[in-house]
């Protein structure tokens, strides 16, 4: 019998609209549901009173605090219905983002919550803009990091085994204990010692890595490759490529003029001369691998069928050959059987990419932005004005704080009371975390309304990415948006569940809960196969 997946149930109640025991009803729905799909509840958490418009919820909080601190360690976040979670869809999609990049699902007894096509595209967006403030900070970081490297000074990070950082220069200087050890690792390499018997010696001496950890191989490996030890300041190099002879052809990226590279700005522990041997004897020892194949991503598994027979489409992928480069493709599954079928396979990524760009067409039209750009901008209007009421409450306490700690200096100072003094500085961590909560507050409130210009530019760079299948939404927006693709021999036709925002809507009736943003329908697209 395999194990059960583990959750953790949250619930959730407003003081103005509920009462306690609608989180005992809460928990037995639940608790069924855990049980009927094959989940052991480890724990719940339960916020008593609390509205789901604002995050600032305690048990809430100290739910993504274990997640991430893996104080717990689950397969899903179960409640009894998504609003019980956030009724803010833009606090939704961002913590939902966050569960999944922990690998947990959220799980609603009454709901689905992956089947809202405006839900994902947010999902889309938001990742469209995480990339994008990414990437526009890493380009600021990287200009202060480079300042550093070009002085020779340390960019951050633990400095490597053997060194430690000169806090009134930020350069390295060497731990002479340390320092001992890199040279026994290389003397013993340059032996003819393997990684295991370096890493028994190492121990038996008592030697330790720069974390304060018993050493393993990946350690000795990183070792053995580090320039440093040799007196050379890098920056931005990565493993070297080697010609057939065995010599480096150049340490780094293509972006040469990005290389920082200065002889002699390091304190040398390592000559040259042991350190290109060593380099030598580790690419003589090394056992060449076998190539490694990834298994490719097959967006349209399960949607794509022959036209001709019927059959499902499967991924087929052919190796790479002195003649023949690697083929990845979709061919009918009945190519091989007894009733052979003549249809001819799809090269993979053509075809995905005709789906992709055909479904971005409509699912990024340019018309909803309007919207999104309402939604948007409500969701920091209201945010703002929890944070201003968050700051109120911090900065009322702070100054309790402060007459508190003011009143019990005065009797400290007639008194010398050890249990005040105890108190006084239990007062004065908490001012620090107020301090702090204050300081995180002014930069939420310095945060400004996004423009349609900027939401273009993230709509646009969502829309790129999902083109290119690099979206992580892209399988379950073509799961929720795709019906089928039938591939023939002339031409494809892609059946969708949607209809664009530009089709007049068909009459719903009083019970449709259709999207906001798309008419859910039929649209047949057929495209010339020949062209692909």
């Amino acid at each position: 019998m395999s194990e059960k997946l583990k959750a953790v149930a949250y619930c959730r109640y407003s003081s103005h609209l509920q009462r306690e025991e609608s989180i005992k009803a809460q928990l037995r729905a639940i608790q069924k549901y855990a049980d009927d799909n094959g989940y052991i509840l480890l724990d719940s958490y339960i916020d008593e009173a609390q509205s789901a418009k604002t995050d600032e919820r305690i048990a809430f909080q100290q739910l993504m605090s274990d997640i991430k601190s893996e104080n717990i360690k689950i397969d899903a976040v179960i409640v009894h219905k998504g609003d019980r979670f956030a009724r803010n869809r833009y606090d939704a999609a961002i913590y939902k983002n966050f569960l999944k990049q922990h690998h947990i699902k959220l799980l609603s007894v009454t709901e689905n919550l992956q089947d809202n096509p405006e839900s994902v595209i947010l999902e889309s967006v938001l990742e469209g803009m995480a990339e994008y403030y990414s990437l526009n900070l890493q380009r600021e970081v990287r200009k202060g990091l480079k300042e550093n490297a070009l002085g020779a000074r340390t960019t951050g990070g633990t400095p490597p085994l053997g060194y430690d950082v000169d806090k009134s220069t930020q350069k390295l200087i060497i731990n002479e204990s340390e320092a001992e050890a890199v040279k026994m690792i290389f003397r013993m390499y340059l032996d003819g010692f393997g990684y295991s018997e370096i890493i028994n010696e190492l121990n038996a001496n008592g030697y330790k890595t720069k974390r304060g950890q018993v050493f393993g191989k990946n350690s000795i490996n990183s070792i053995l490759h580090n320039l440093k030890y040799t007196g050379v300041y890098t920056y931005n190099l990565v493993a070297p490529k080697y010609k057939s002879s065995g010599k480096p052809i150049r340490y780094g990226k293509a972006e040469n003029e990005d290389i920082i590279w200065i002889d002699g700005a390091v304190p040398q522990i390592i000559s040259k001369e042991d350190f290109e041997e060593v380099q030598t004897k580790m690419r003589e020892r090394q056992h060449k691998a076998g190539r490694y194949n990834a298994k490719a991503n097959y967006l349209l598994s399960g949607k794509i069928f022959c036209g001709e027979c019927g059959s499902p489409y499967s991924g087929n992928k052919r190796k790479a050959s002195s003649t023949h480069p690697e083929y990845i493709s979709y061919r009918c599954s009945k190519q091989n059987g007894k009733k052979k079928c003549n249809n001819k396979e799809i090269r993979k990524e053509l075809v995905e990419d005709m789906v992709l760009n055909k479904l971005s067409d409509i699912i990024f039209d340019n018309n909803i932005i309007p919207k999104i750009l309402d939604n948007v901008n409500e969701f920091i209007v209201d945010k703002e004005s929890s944070v201003k009421l968050s700051k109120i409450n911090a900065e009322n306490r702070l100054k309790e704080l402060s007459k508190q700690i003011d009143n019990l200096v005065d009797v400290i100072a007639n008194t010398g009371s050890k249990a005040i003094m105890e108190r006084l500085e239990r007062l004065e961590s908490e001012k620090v975390l107020i301090e702090d909560k204050i300081h995180k507050l002014n930069r939420e409130l310095s945060k400004k309304m996004i423009s349609k210009t900027q939401l273009k530019r993230l709509f646009s760079r969502a829309k790129s990415l999902f083109e290119q299948g690099t979206l992580d939404a892209s399988k379950r927006l073509i799961d929720l948006f795709v019906e089928r693709v039938d591939v023939y021999k002339d031409h494809i036709e892609i059946k969708l569940n949607i209809l664009p925002t530009d089709t007049p809507p068909k009459a719903r009736k009083d019970n449709d809960n259709s999207d906001e943003l798309f008419d859910l329908g039929k649209l047949n697209i057929t495209a010339d196969r020949r062209e692909y």
